[in-house]
């Protein structure tokens, strides 16, 4: 594929899914977060030859953890990237908490890094360079997990902290093969083979099978994900509506019960708190709904509380706790 094409691929994705578009006014800096891999200097030479007809100016950024020998080196590959394309660049190192995933700490800290500096350059979007085959690993890798609508709806292209993907409908081969044609230089990370991880195994074993059958896995896979978050946000937003028609802090057993299952169980969710930090697990869910239907027993709830059916009205008070004397 020749360089148009992951450029043309890149375009048409910032303006079909609107991934630079600020409420009021149109973006002006971006900061692109650059690893050193193929990948983020794909996205960096594409949003670089983009730049001008965007209007946009572009700050390149890499984060060191601290975490490997040579993450040093790719840092410096990242800046000679940034050079080559004429871009301003920023090195940021982070310290990551050697608890609980890793993988997960380190990528809570790169975050924080990539939108502290953004904030510096006045970036009010920060990009980076997962592809389609990320999309589908993701997907893939939460439906093991036995995930929720909202799970199978993968990575967002665009968060609301400002966190855009403009390489998201595009394939990983052909960001490589641009970045080669180009002549950028790029480093491997060794993590991304490492059999220890479960996307690694995905990548290298899970998806090559899947091909075999369908060679059209990963864009089917994609596709969901664009499905589910849509499908979710419908659901979410009924919920929503639901819950406030029941009410917000004591909801009406009788209404919750007359709406349809997936539409309650949205409502329940928010009811109880649910947020993508801390999501109400489906267990919890499920227990909440058979409470609301039959009106019998109790159900716990994360952050030591207990859900009750009280007067007809859903109520949660601290474990252990009275929700009977609280006024409807």
């Amino acid at each position: 594929m020749g360089s148009e094409h992951v450029i043309g691929a890149v375009r048409r994705t910032l303006a079909r899914r609107s991934l630079l578009c600020h409420p009021t006014r149109a973006a002006r800096t971006v900061l692109v977060a650059c690893s050193g891999g193929a990948d983020s200097a794909g996205l960096l030479l594409a949003l670089a030859r983009l730049a001008p007809e965007l209007g946009v100016t572009l700050v390149a950024a890499s984060v060191d953890h601290g975490l490997r020998p040579d993450a040093a080196r790719d840092v410096a590959i990242a800046a000679q990237q940034a050079a080559t394309l004429g871009v301003p660049f920023r090195a940021l190192a982070v310290t990551v908490p050697r608890r609980g995933s890793l993988q997960a700490a380190a990528r809570e800290a790169r975050y924080a890094a990539l939108r502290e500096a953004a904030a510096g350059v006045g970036a009010e979007h920060v990009a980076v360079g997962h592809t389609r085959e990320d999309q589908a690993e993701t997907v893939l890798a939460r439906l093991l997990r036995g995930s929720s609508l909202r799970g199978l709806g993968g990575t967002a292209p665009r968060r609301a902290d400002g966190i855009v993907r403009p390489l998201i409908d595009c394939a990983r081969a052909d960001v490589r093969a641009l970045v080669i044609a180009e002549g950028l230089p790029f480093v491997d990370d060794p993590s991304n083979a490492d059999p220890r991880f479960l996307r690694s195994r995905l990548r290298a074993d899970v998806l090559p099978a899947l091909a075999a059958i369908d060679p059209g896995v990963v864009d089917h896979l994609a596709a969901l994900a664009d499905d589910a978050r849509a499908a979710d946000a419908a659901l979410r937003a009924a919920g929503g509506a639901l819950l406030r028609r029941a009410g917000l802090e004591r909801p009406s057993v009788a209404i919750l019960a007359r709406s349809r299952s997936a539409v309650r169980r949205c409502a329940l969710a928010r009811w109880a708190g649910d947020a993508p930090s801390r999501p109400v697990s489906r267990a919890h869910l499920e227990a909440l709904d058979a409470l609301v239907c039959t009106g019998r027993g109790e159900v716990r709830l994360p952050g030591r509380r207990t859900a009750r059916v009280v007067a007809g009205q859903l109520v949660a008070a601290p474990a252990g706790g009275d929700a009977s004397d609280k006024s409807a």
